[in-house]
């Protein structure tokens, strides 16, 4: 039983993941492209 608790906040954490940065990818947010000029897209 409290493996399937575990699991139900891992998922429910992923799922929080992936909505955020689904909203900030459609919001503009994030990597522009440019990844010469960024740390972040290596």
């Amino acid at each position: 039983m409290g493996t399937i608790f575990v699991a139900a906040i891992v998922a429910a954490a992923a799922g929080l993941a992936v909505r955020s940065i689904y909203k900030d990818k459609k919001a503009g947010k994030g990597c522009n492209g440019n990844c010469g000029n960024c740390k972040g897209c290596h």
